[in-house]
């Protein structure tokens, strides 16, 4: 299984971050922790850690989050709790993503959340998401895409994917030009894939799909026409795709973090995924065996967003939301 790699600055902490603040992001797949502080405008990370809690399972079947997946989730929550303790946090700030948009019980699961570990979850929109997610990134991009004036970042996730277009001149403006598209690696696994490995018929609707999304919200919001795009891509799927990359048995993210993937290196990578059943996939370098089963819908996420605009690199980030 894909370890993850401790932070570099865990064992002298005290120093940089005196009282350092933990983010735990409550998505659809998984649940993340990020503990650290701001310096110097950019995020310096002492900690990281996270578990694939699958929250958003059967959602689209059932409209509710499932009783085992609650159970994880809360259990999940606990322990990084504990881990934020560990490193005497200060405040945990804790924001729910798409599975918490939708799900008819999330106010029950956010009730428990708060009798079972004390912290409450905020449940931001996909535009907040969005914006959330370039502040976090923005910082650390630097000499990766400083020659190009703007770039179109995306954030994979599991219940849906989130665009925004930067332009370093209107970056301060409230009418970012940004949105949530309700697709996702989780939604179209369970959606789509109903054979293992996916029969071909699965994947041309799916990533038919996939395609008439993107174009209608990147097309209508003028993005489709931009030349000179560079793409910088964030989440599980992303950082996955670059660990399976470099074949990777323990993930780091500081060596995910600015990976460039060609498109046909990414194509090849799919093709791989595609052909391979469950468990051969799910030995392959970089990739979480939980991860092994919508790995392919999150993939040809990638994939389609790349042909659709034309894009013969992207970047990857292990920062986030």
């Amino acid at each position: 299984m894909l370890s993850v790699k401790p932070s570099p600055f865990s064992k002298r902490y005290e120093d940089i971050c005196p009282a350092p603040i933990a983010v735990i992001d409550v998505g659809t797949n998984t649940i993340r922790l990020l503990v650290g502080c701001v310096r110097e405008g950019k995020v310096v990370r002492i900690a990281t850690n996270r578990f694939v809690t699958r929250l958003g399972k059967d959602l689209q079947k059932t409209d509710r989050l499932s009783p085992d997946s609650i159970e994880k989730s809360i259990t999940s929550i606990i322990k990084l709790k504990e881990v934020c303790k560990k490193y005497g946090v200060q405040k945990i700030i804790a924001l729910g993503t798409s599975a918490l948009r939708e799900a008819e019980n999330s106010e029950e699961f956010l009730a428990d959340i708060k009798k079972g570990a004390g912290i409450d979850i905020e449940v931001i929109s996909g535009e907040r998401e969005a914006e959330l997610t370039l502040k976090g990134i923005l910082p650390s991009l630097h000499h990766s895409i400083a020659p190009f004036p703007h770039f179109l970042l995306v954030d994979i996730g599991g219940g849906s994917t989130e665009w925004i277009l930067y332009k370093k001149a209107n970056v301060q403006n409230s009418k970012l030009n940004m949105g949530s598209i309700p697709i996702g690696a989780v939604k179209l696994f369970e959606t789509f894939i109903k054979h293992d490995p996916p029969a071909p018929e699965e994947l041309i609707h799916m990533k038919n799909l996939i395609s008439q999304q993107f174009f209608m919200a990147l097309n209508s919001s003028l993005i489709i026409c931009h030349s000179s795009l560079s793409l910088v891509v964030t989440g599980g799927t992303a950082t996955t795709i670059a660990a399976i990359d470099m074949s990777m048995d323990e993930y780091d993210g500081d060596k995910i973090h600015l990976h460039k993937i060609s498109l046909p290196t990414l194509k090849t990578i799919y093709k791989r995924l595609i052909t391979l059943p469950h468990n051969e996939r799910s030995k392959i370098k970089g990739l979480e065996p939980e991860r092994a089963d919508i790995i392919i819908s999150g993939t040809l996420i990638l994939l389609a967003l790349m042909e659709a605009l034309n894009i013969k690199e992207v970047v990857v980030s292990d920062y986030g939301l």
